[in-house]
């Protein structure tokens, strides 16, 4: 029973911390405004977070999870390679798109100096390059990718996941959006043509 109540505050500061570094970022939120939030004093806080950079990674981790969760699942429900890279490509903006906190990691773009910031945008990457290295040699066994790029393996995925993020990082800060979201099947097109080529 206490290990259900210890999980419930937990979830309860993530939750508050979450709106809290949403709406006013890590700098100018504090460990009292998360407890006033809550309702609760800060000693609440640190009684399961020794800091607010703790919390902080444990909300960015968290968010971490739901968006690679909701990418793997679309992942997985396409049956070719090109409608897996699509699904990849269009589940995850949208999935970052509502994640504030993570997009700035995701880009690279939080200038914070917090102690985890490299180690999480580290990871995502880890995660992301995996998951194409997967589809891309799914492509290659089935046929649909040539087979001369499976000597690429190393160093392509990586190369897909920084261009991906580079036109990610387009829409979000030049609020372009819904524009761009329209031509990513195109900009896609143009890049499965590369993949198939012999």
């Amino acid at each position: 029973m206490t290990i259900a109540k210890d999980d419930i505050i937990r979830e309860e500061i993530l939750k508050e911390a979450q709106k809290l570094f949403r709406q006013y970022g890590i700098k100018k939120t504090t460990m009292e405004d998360i407890a006033k939030a809550m309702g609760k004093g800060k000693s609440t806080l640190y009684y399961y977070y020794g800091s607010k950079e703790a919390i902080y990674d444990t909300v960015i981790l968290k968010e971490m999870g739901e968006v690679f969760a909701c990418v793997k699942e679309a992942v997985s429900k396409a049956t070719s390679a090109e409608e897996k890279l699509k699904a990849f490509t269009l589940t995850k903006i949208r999935a970052v798109q509502k994640k504030a906190n993570l997009y700035k990691i995701v880009t690279g773009e939080q200038k914070d100096t917090m102690r985890c910031m490299k180690h999480l945008h580290t990871e995502y990457d880890t995660h992301e390059t995996q998951l194409i290295k997967e589809i891309l040699s799914f492509g290659i066994t089935n046929g649909e990718f040539a087979k001369h790029i499976k000597k690429e393996l190393d160093i392509l995925p990586s190369v897909i996941v920084s261009s991906l993020r580079g036109l990610e990082r387009d829409i979000f800060t030049g609020n372009k959006y819904a524009k761009l979201e329209s031509r990513i099947e195109s900009i896609l097109g143009i890049m499965m043509r590369g993949l198939k080529t012999n």
